[in-house]
């Protein structure tokens, strides 16, 4: 039982018994303020259907229970009632509320995900009745508003605002399922009823009786040619699992052998809420990016994250699907010997293919010459044929994982493992012109540089639009912005839709994710790339804030001075700061501000950040945008903070002379003897295989903004009392 001195759970506890099967769990004691963190909607059947929105807010769930559902227009109102706040295991909470017990009835979780409190720390918002929402979930992705109603303590209103995320709203009524479980809410409440169904269903299809203390094993790769009218699974490049659940228990098995369940605990919650007490199911763990396409890089990343931070945040950043594409067992049936297309049938049965934590797509019918070039064009980790009727563990496909093949080689059923997707060729042409005359350097000079480079620059690029301009005649010539993708531009390049909040256009920017991507752009002839403070997804969250020190009217030495004393203040107030070159004649501050945080705080910080090095010392240092009124000051410009604004990303070369590099440097670099036109496309890459990355902890870092806001009051008023 819980502690009852806990007070934020006081009454969830008071309304409950013993007797119920909710969890008794306890509020985060160490938890700061909450600038993003989770959230769940459940859909609860009590005493009538209703949504229950819950957010994460200082180490509990603050409740909202919402009676005519939620709102997808703009602008579009529903009443939100304020209840008694959750413990944070109710994320996973998906059960039958017994009868006699406060709220009983069936309850599943309908959609997860993370929010983003866009106007500063969300208690803040509570205390003023005021809550700015991004959520990106399943199925909620975009933003909404709590608005507390005057003189009505517990009543709220959930706005949708707008956000220019187009909707089906035909589709999305449909969306009635349970993310974790597959079920709708009338199909938790007879669970029972609905496993012996299933099971009864794979005993009627000729499943036999399992074998007691049966092991399960996945085939071993050989050659081998599809059948005539097999049917295709294609291989997404995850993680290759079996997964078995008995009872409780759940093992998450990498190629059917070592344990990884500790690393991919949302899928054994998940596992957990099938009715049925026994599973085992081979398929792939995957991490899908923004355009909906699988990532081995973001699947890699979380894996490094959580051998090293806090897993709550991690599996928040980086959510991972199970795409089952086989059924082995069901209750005590062994269904491995049936036809493939009957497993399949009672996979999608217990699975519908839904948004959720586990998918079971269908297979695919094509001819093998069509499925072929699907893998290659897409970008595919491989295909894998089967015939309709064989059963668990025949039939061939292709993989495309050999390095510098084009052309997929046949493998046996199951046997998509290897180190990663197809490999991407890029043509690059023209490699001798001449793009910076006066230095002798190449187009072929520029190739290479990102193509040695990518380690240190993709990390700046990964799901961030860029803004890429173009020199196909050299520094010297003319240039403009590349915007839409060239018609001849390949299959596999990533592109996204963003809206200009300054023109209000659509644009189309690309995503660079890997080497071949960034010699694509490359060999386009962009020189500087430009990235965006917001992720794809994520547009109202910023990362990070710039302050830009320009000097074309003043010396670097001045620069150095007042970027030294920012950095001072950066560390004071806990934000740490981090300087790059501006690869020209100038120098960035770039402050990390970890998730959640929007860019009115993240320019509100820039700009009084800027204004005090002003008031401080006003002979070096002005804000003035109007050139001829700066003198002979460093300009600080913090202007290039906001949802369309762009910096140039750390190592990119810029279209100067001596094809100068934006170079992270470390704070002892800071001083007056500091040679910005050292660092070129000749010099840099030497630098980084020596030094490494200055600016390494940019994207990583999780600094307490609310503290620093609070910090920075102090140091606003030591400021004033100076001068």
């Amino acid at each position: 039982m819980p502690r009852r001195e806990d007070r934020k759970l006081s009454t969830y506890f008071e309304k409950r018994t013993a007797s119920t099967n909710e969890p008794f769990g306890e509020a985060d004691a160490g938890h700061g303020p909450t600038l993003s963190g989770a959230f769940v909607v459940h859909q609860h059947d009590a005493t009538r259907m209703h949504f229950d929105l819950r957010l994460e807010i200082g180490g509990v769930l603050a409740s909202f229970a919402i009676p005519h559902g939620l709102g997808l227009e703009p602008l579009e109102k529903h009443l939100a009632v304020h209840t008694e706040d959750h413990p944070l295991e109710y994320l996973d909470f998906e059960e039958v509320i017994p009868e006699g017990n406060y709220g009983a009835g069936a309850m599943i979780v309908w959609d997860r995900g993370r929010v983003s409190y866009l106007e500063g720390p969300a208690e803040e918002g509570m205390q003023r009745g005021k809550l700015d929402l991004y959520l990106r979930g399943y199925k909620l992705v975009g933003r909404w508003a709590l608005v507390r109603l005057a003189g009505e303590p517990r009543n709220w209103l959930l706005i949708k605002k707008k956000d220019g995320i187009p909707r089906d709203k035909e589709r999305f009524a449909t969306l009635t399922r349970s993310i974790l479980s597959g079920l709708t809410v009338a199909e938790r409440a007879r669970g029972p009823d609905l496993a012996r169904a299933w099971e009864e269903d794979a005993a009627s299809r000729g499943a036999p009786l399992r074998e007691a203390g049966e092991r399960y094993t996945l085939p071993i790769p050989r050659e081998g040619k599809p059948a005539k009218g097999a049917v295709f699974d294609v291989a997404l490049g995850g993680v290759r699992a079996l997964l078995i659940k008995e009872g409780d228990r759940v093992d998450v098995l990498h190629e059917g052998e070592r344990d990884v369940s500790a690393f991919y605990t949302e899928l054994v919650r998940a596992a957990r809420t099938w009715p049925t007490s026994r599973v085992v199911l081979d398929g792939e763990i995957v991490i899908f990016d923004e355009a909906g396409q699988p990532s081995p890089t973001l699947l890699g990343r979380r894996v490094e994250r959580l051998r090293a931070e806090d897993a709550h945040a991690v599996l928040l950043d980086h959510p991972v699907q199970y795409a089952a594409t086989d059924l082995l067992a069901l209750g005590d049936r062994d269904t491995r010997p049936l036809p493939l297309l009957a497993r399949r049938d009672l996979l999608a049965g217990m699975l519908p293919d839904v948004p959720g934590v586990f998918r079971a797509p269908r297979p695919l019918v094509a001819k093998a010459a069509v499925m072929r070039e699907l893998v290659v064009a897409h970008h595919l980790g491989g295909a894998v044929a089967k015939p309709p009727d064989g059963p668990y563990g025949e039939g061939a496909g292709w993989t495309s994982f050999t390095a510098g093949d084009a052309s997929p080689r046949l493998v046996i059923d199951h046997a998509m493992e290897g180190p990663g997707p197809a490999l991407r060729k890029v043509a690059v042409t023209n490699r001798a012109k001449v793009f910076w005359p006066a230095d002798s350097l190449t187009k072929g000079d520029l190739v290479a540089y990102y193509a040695e480079m990518a380690p240190a620059i993709l990390p700046y690029l990964a799901d961030r639009p860029v803004i890429l301009v173009r020199y196909p005649d050299g520094i010297d010539g003319k240039s403009f912005f590349q915007w839409r993708t060239p018609p001849a531009a390949p299959s596999w390049l990533r592109t996204v839709v963003f809206v200009d909040r300054e023109d209000r256009k659509e644009k189309r920017g690309f995503l660079i994710d890997d080497v071949a991507a960034l010699t694509y752009v490359a060999n386009l002839a962009c020189i500087p790339i430009h990235i965006l403070g917001c992720r794809v997804g994520a547009w109202e969250v910023a990362d990070f804030f710039t302050v830009d020190f320009d000097v074309k009217q003043s010396t670097l030495a001045a620069a150095v001075s007042l970027a030294r004393r920012l950095m001072e203040w950066l560390a004071a107030i806990g934000l740490p700061g981090r300087v790059k070159t501006s690869g020209q004649s100038g120098l960035h501050v770039l402050a990390p501000l970890g998730p959640g945080q929007s860019f009115t705080t993240a320019r509100g910080l820039a700009d009084l950040l800027g204004r005090l090095l002003v008031r401080a010392f006003p002979e070096t240092a002005t804000m003035e945008r109007h050139v001829k009124s700066r003198g002979e000051r460093v300009f600080v410009d913090t202007g290039q903070t906001g949802p369309s604004r762009a910096i140039v990303a750390p190592w990119s070369v810029r279209a100067a002379p001596r094809a100068t590099v934006s170079t992270p440097i470390a704070l002892e670099e800071l001083e007056d003897a500091l040679d910005p036109g050292a660092f070129t496309i000749r010099t840099v890459p030497a630098r980084f295989r020596e030094r490494g990355d200055a600016m390494g902890d940019l994207l990583s870092a999780r600094p307490d903004v609310g503290v620093a806001i609070a910090r920075l009051d102090a140091l606003v008023k030591e400021v004033g009392e100076r001068r």
